[in-house]
């Protein structure tokens, strides 16, 4: 499940309420920790807000790169499509020029005259469906399609990174907020691990610098 910036304030929230409540507890007690731990603690919240920042960032990463995934699929689609009829058109109209020709090897001299250039007609319509004006020929829609495939395997190939990102993100403010809770240091070692663990895979999302096997 994901982690909106609602739930990792109200997690940091929550976790402050509780410091605050020991603090007291301690105060009434006379078990304060002094200065060293209060500073250990703001550092601490300071830590968990930057990590809040970088999971917003790779989350709306992750979503555009789910969104430009399907929008270039489906433009890829329709560009074959359309490149397809434009193609299974061409022939057509190439087979009937050839059949024109054949067809009319015994008409009258006039006959045959009047066939030629309807063949030439249909040869010349073959012809600009090539590179006809504006971008719907042949050669454009192809160019077209294999640009956006490349967009949709390039979103494709991103996508993965910023999900296991934004799951250590998410895992790491989690324990860090049990750090402030607990005081366990090894909690908090652990946090930061997983914290730098998904920055580099962020950072690896957005460059693809270093291709991972398991992805």
């Amino acid at each position: 499940m994901t982690m909106d910036a609602a739930e990792v304030r109200e997690l940091i929230d929550e976790a402050h309420e509780r410091e605050l409540e020991k603090r007291r507890a301690e105060s009434d007690h006379g078990d304060g920790h002094g200065p060293a731990a209060h500073s250990v603690k703001t550092s601490t919240a300071i830590y968990i807000s930057v990590l809040a920042a970088a999971l917003a960032i790779v989350s709306v990463a992750g979503s555009n790169a789910g969104k430009d995934m399907m929008a270039s699929a489906v433009e890829a689609s329709d560009d074959f499509a359309y490149f397809q009829a434009k193609t299974q058109r061409q022939i057509s109209l190439r087979l009937a020029a050839d059949e024109l020709d054949l067809l009319s090897a015994g008409l009258p001299a006039d006959a045959q005259a009047r066939a030629s250039q309807r063949a030439a007609d249909y040869r010349g319509q073959a012809d600009r469906m090539d590179s006809e004006g504006g971008k719907n020929g042949r050669t454009d829609l192809l160019s077209r399609a294999k640009a956006a495939e490349a967009r949709r395997d390039h979103a494709a190939a991103q996508d993965p990174y910023f999900d296991f990102a934004e799951g250590m993100l998410q895992i790491a403010i989690v324990l860090a907020s049990v750090f402030v809770i607990t005081n366990f240091g090894f909690i908090l070692w652990t946090s930061r691990l997983l914290a730098v663990a998904g920055l580099l895979m962020a950072a690896d999302g957005f460059t693809l610098a270093l291709p991972l096997p398991f992805l």
